[in-house]
């Protein structure tokens, strides 16, 4: 039975490599360059590392990563592999101008969620950067991430870059960031399987759900069933939205996310600036349910450019008023 929506209702996030490519596309502060997947052997130079039979894979790296992981001859070269991919992301830094992800991070509130499957750490450096702002959005990493450690005896989350946990001061333990494709176990690392588990609450309670980046590949069937499933338990199905940002046609963005689709409900976009998040910034469900259950269509107030982060907390100082 469906169930008439509410204007509070969260908006979800669903972010991939495409997302922090369109916020860092010229790299990180310092350069770092974003790899695909299918760059990542030549970015982080594991040429050396590659075993001959497994050559013609350098282009596929989650499945030749998988095919090494699943060799217990090759467990050194796998652990070779599991630092530098980690080292690699765990350096990188943000500028100090904005990104896209500054303007992703202000145009939600805490009751709204972002999951991301990407390992760097830029979206959590972002999100900190704003912490004089009370009601930012909760957020979960689908597939690990450098910037989050994990204390196992307090069963807490923390900044890793703080090294300690700041209720017991043990080191923090690193979270997983490279599973097998054969086995993508979304359940047996505790870590994850809670990131996971709220991602699917959000599916089933959100009224406006945007993809931004995230392609859905064929090693990740396992995540978009789950995510699917959860989708379908929305009580406001019929009601949701679905928006998503890519370059792909709107033909091939059918073809992969079809079965989430509902009716007519759905928008394909090109870049954030043309999303409901930048046009009704920290009010998108807001004013989606006036205007499409309501007959009653809100002006829009497009972000601004900003050139630097004060700017951007002076212009949605009235938005933080009027929520308290």
């Amino acid at each position: 039975m469906s169930v008439i929506p509410d204007k509070r209702m969260p908006h979800l996030i669903l972010l991939g490599a495409g997302a922090s490519l369109a916020s860092f596309p010229n790299g990180d502060k310092n350069g770092i360059k974003l790899p695909l997947m299918n760059s990542l052997v030549e970015k982080l130079d594991l040429y050396n590392f590659i075993p001959t039979k497994f050559e013609n894979l350098i282009a596929d790296f989650e499945k030749l990563y998988s095919k090494i992981a699943n060799d217990q001859t090759l467990y050194s070269i796998k652990n070779i592999i599991d630092k530098k991919v980690y080292e690699y992301f765990y350096y990188m830094e943000i500028p100090d101008k904005p990104t896209l992800y500054d303007y992703l991070v202000l145009s939600l509130r805490e009751k709204d969620l972002i999951a991301t499957f990407n390992w760097d750490p830029l979206l959590l450096k972002t999100i900190r950067r704003h912490s004089k702002i009370n009601n930012l959005p909760h957020v979960t990493f689908l597939h690990g991430n450098v910037a989050v450690g994990i204390c196992p005896k307090c069963n807490i989350k923390g900044y890793k870059y703080n090294n300690v946990c700041h209720y017991c001061y043990r080191e923090y333990d690193k979270m997983n960031l490279l599973y097998p494709i054969e086995n993508k176990d979304y359940s047996s690392d505790k870590s994850i399987r809670e990131e996971w588990d709220c991602l699917k609450h959000y599916f089933k309670y959100s009224l406006f759900v945007t993809i931004f980046g995230y392609s859905a590949p064929v090693s990740d069937i396992d995540a978009k069933k789950l995510m699917l499933d959860a989708s379908i338990e929305n009580k406001s199905r019929e009601f949701y939205e679905l928006e998503i940002i890519d370059v792909k046609s709107e033909e091939e963005i059918e073809e992969i996310w079809g079965d989430f689709i509902y009716s007519h409900h759905y928008s394909v976009l090109k870049n954030l600036k043309e999303s409901y998040l930048w046009h009704h910034p920290r009010r998108s469900t807001d004013a989606f349910f006036d205007a499409y259950l309501m007959n009653s269509p809100w002006d829009d107030n497009p972000f601004p450019d900003f050139n630097d982060i004060y700017d951007m907390h002076q212009w949605i100082e009235p938005l933080l008023k009027e929520e308290k």
